[in-house]
Parts: structure tokens; C-alpha cells; sequence
């Protein structure tokens, strides 16, 4: 990555100047905390979680709320080294973590010779209750702690009992909401998940990441013209980390005075910006349900699945419906393999229900139209024979009418406008679904 390139995305910011945006978010949590009230902050990977538990973690960012040292400790753990781990390595990081920001905070704790018991870790927060400091654990990745199945309702009992006991708050950060990333059932119904008030970490509004575009951009010495900024949003949305992936590769291309101009080129730069953006995508479609995919694939289906969909950034609701957050989102799905669906270009056939979307829109068709628009999309690109194609609305029925297939197709491509050109005639032959581009 070149040193010159302001955009950057290969983990959590952690320089304040870098952090943008969520001003909203931090005032929410820091007054809930404030209040002694634990925080379950839920986003999709990505979406910014730890760079904002880092964002919060800075003292004069907590200073407006009266939570920066003296006042307050904030202890960050990052549960990654924690997923399979005994209760006593997650104590004893707990303490080691509360020790660090006392001494980072001039506060003098006596040792422990027993740092990996919940008795030290007890004993060190009653020291720090009777010096009258607010303590929060910052509790990022929280889904591996979680799913630990080394920690039993027990464990995570004492945990909640911390907060009776020394008015301790959590901040935890997953992916999903914390009934849906317990290992089992008797943990959920520990206390300690009572005790949480959910915040959903989203997308940027689109002024705003308008905005994370230009102000990286602020002292580079490399300006996007308006064409490109309304070029990539569209690409890839108000999402913070596909904003910073499509930055990168359009501040490459203008350093290096390729030419950003024409249809081509913005196909090329797309085309970079999708490659990289592929391994993302790839992990939350495999982290989605078969009917969470099902759904996806339609923009369309049960309530909760859409409801869920939304929290992880892949659909927004928006005049009356839901629609894919992206249009490199849009392009990733018409390329995966849905039971039950088939999908080619703007047309999504669902098999189960004998319905027809095009480009996210409902359509009504005839059982002959509905026949040769599968017929087309289960060979788009290629050349359908017209014989194959009465085959597939007929059967075997000869008929002597050589123009009842040519009506077929006239009133289809009227059904499906504005995208009848995608159904192509190939004079002599049969048709063809492909982009007319």
C-alpha cells in the first residue's frame, strides 16, 4: 500500500485524527455508561466496532461526560485471545487490563500474587470503588467470549455480579445481538444478559460518507471530481470500510494518471474495487442462514429475516421497501447460487412461488412468458434455439404458426420493460439473454 494513500482498511483505525464520523453513537453510549448502563453494541464485521471502542477509550473524548481519568477507567479486551480460553485466563485479563489503565491513570493498586482467580480481580475493583472510579470493560469480539464453552452461566453470573457490587458497566461489541451468539441455552439465561441495552452500529448517512471521502482526500494533494465521489458511493454505499476500499483504488489510479473519465474506465476501477471487496462479501453471504441468503437473493421475505438483514448493512428500507445497500452488493448476490432461484442479469426467477423480480421490481407474467424467461436465464449468454424454446412453453405439440413464438417474445419483452434489450434475437437461430451493453 502506498504511504501517500489517506485511505486505509486493513483493521481498526487507531490514530484519533483518522477516526471519522459516529458522534452520535459516542454521545449515546458514553451517557449510557455515564449512568451505570451496560452496552451491547451490534454491527456487521467492518462496519467500524473496534475502531470505535478505541474512539472511546481516548480521555478527551470522554471528558464532555466526565469520564476520563480521575473520574473513570475505560479497560479494553480484545476477546479474540479469549474464544477457548479457562475462566482463569479470562480473569486474570480482566485484571491485568484494569491494572494497566489504574497506572496509565496515577492510581496505585495493590498487587495480587493470584492474578488469574475472580478473587483478585474482585479484590482490585474494590479498591478502585473505594478511591469512588467509575469502571467500564470494553469487551470487543464479545461473540467469542460468548461461545466459550469453557465459561459456564456461572461465570457469567459473577460477571454480573461485579455490577451490583461496584457499579461496573460492559460495552460489548458483536456481530450479531447477544441472544444469537450464546453457546447454549442455559448461558443465555444467565443474569448477566439482562443487563444490556442494544445499539446497532450501521452505515454512515450518505452526506457523510461524502463527506469520509473528501476529507482524507483534505491533504493529499489529490481531489475526486463529483462524477467519481457520486460514482463510488453508488458503488459501494455509505459503508465505511467499502468506502475506504473504493478511496484506495481511485487514489491509485489518479496518482499513477490513468484516465478516470469514460464508462471503460470506470469498469476497470470497478472491476479492482470488486476483487477486493470479494473476500468480504464472501464471508457474510457464508455467514447468513439458507433463508437469510433466500431472502437477500429477493430483497424480499419474512419480516424478521428482512429486520436482520437490515442490522447487518445489506438492506435498507426505503420509500415502502427494501432494497440492497450497494450496488456492489446487488452484483455479488446475482453471482451466488441460491436453491430455489435462478438468477441472471436484472432478473430473479423464484422456481418455489412461479414469480419473476426485475431489477428488485415484481412482475406479472403469463405461465408461456414465465417458461421462456426461465428457458433464457438458465442459458444467459447463450443462444437458445427457437425450437427449444416452444419445446419449453408447447411440449411436444407441433404447430404449423412460425410467428407464435415471435408474439411470445414481443409481448415477454413488453412485460419486462425498461429490459426487454436484454432478450436478444439472433435472427435464424433462436434468442438470447444477455446486456445489450
Amino acid at each position: 500500500m502506498s504511504v501517500n494513500n489517506p485511505f486505509f482498511h486493513r483493521g481498526a483505525i487507531r490514530r484519533a485524527e483518522n477516526f471519522f464520523d459516529r458522534e452520535h453513537e459516542t454521545a449515546q453510549i458514553l451517557g449510557l455508561l455515564r449512568n451505570g448502563q451496560s452496552v451491547s453494541l451490534v454491527g456487521p464485521r467492518r462496519i467500524g466496532k473496534s475502531s470505535l471502542l478505541i474512539h472511546l477509550t481516548r480521555p478527551e473524548v470522554r471528558t464532555p461526560m466526565q469520564l476520563e481519568p480521575p473520574h473513570a477507567l475505560f479497560v479494553l479486551v480484545d476477546c479474540q485471545e479469549l474464544g477457548g480460553a479457562p475462566p482463569e485466563e479470562v480473569h486474570e485479563a480482566l485484571l491485568l487490563g484494569l491494572l494497566a489503565e489504574a497506572e496509565e491513570a496515577g492510581l496505585a493498586l495493590q498487587p495480587e500474587d493470584s492474578p488469574g482467580t475472580y478473587r483478585a480481580l474482585d479484590r482490585a475493583l474494590s479498591q478502585v470503588a473505594r478511591k469512588r472510579l467509575a469502571v467500564v470493560l470494553l469487551l470487543d469480539e464479545f461473540e467469542l467470549l460468548a461461545a466459550n464453552e469453557h465459561l459456564t452461566p456461572y461465570f457469567f453470573a459473577r460477571l454480573r455480579g461485579l455490577t451490583t457490587k461496584y457499579g461496573l458497566a460492559y460495552l460489548t461489541a458483536s456481530q450479531r445481538p447477544l441472544f444469537a451468539i450464546t453457546a447454549e441455552e442455559e448461558i443465555l439465561s444467565s443474569p448477566f444478559f439482562n443487563i444490556f441495552v442494544t445499539l446497532p452500529l450501521g452505515l454512515f448517512a450518505e452526506e457523510n460518507g461524502r463527506a469520509l471521502l473528501q476529507q482524507r482526500l483534505a491533504t493529499s494533494g489529490v481531489s475526486f471530481p463529483p462524477f467519481l465521489i457520486d460514482h463510488l458511493l453508488r458503488l459501494v454505499g455509505p459503508h465505511p470500510f467499502f468506502l475506504h476500499v473504493a478511496g484506495y483504488h481511485a487514489f491509485q489510479t489518479i496518482s499513477a494518471n490513468e484516465p478516470l473519465q469514460t464508462a471503460a474506465d470506470l469498469a476497470r476501477l470497478d472491476e479492482q474495487i470488486e476483487i477486493e471487496a470479494e473476500a468480504h462479501l464472501s464471508y457474510l453471504w457464508q455467514n447468513l442462514t439458507p433463508e437469510e441468503q433466500y431472502t437477500l437473493a429477493l430483497a424480499e421475505g419474512p419480516i424478521d429475516s428482512l429486520r436482520q438483514l437490515e442490522q447487518q448493512c445489506l438492506l435498507v428500507y426505503d420509500s415502502g421497501k427494501y432494497r440492497y445497500t450497494s450496488e456492489l452488493l446487488r452484483r455479488f448476490v446475482r453471482r451466488q447460487n441460491v436453491e430455489g432461484l435462478i438468477q441472471a442479469g436484472p432478473f430473479v426467477i423464484d422456481m418455489q412461488r412461479h414469480q419473476v423480480w426485475v431489477n428488485g421490481e415484481l412482475v406479472s407474467l403469463t405461465t408461456s412468458q414465465f417458461n421462456i424467461l426461465v428457458k433464457l436465464c438458465q442459458n444467459a449468454g447463450q443462444v437458445v434455439r427457437g425450437d427449444d424454446l416452444e419445446i419449453a412453453v408447447w411440449g411436444d405439440v407441433l404447430v404449423d404458426d412460425p410467428d407464435r413464438l415471435k408474439t411470445l417474445i414481443k409481448r415477454l419483452r413488453r412485460s419486462v420493460e425498461p429490459f426487454s434489450g436484454w432478450i436478444i434475437s439472433e435472427r435464424g437461430v433462436g434468442y438470447a439473454l444477455r446486456s445489450p451493453e
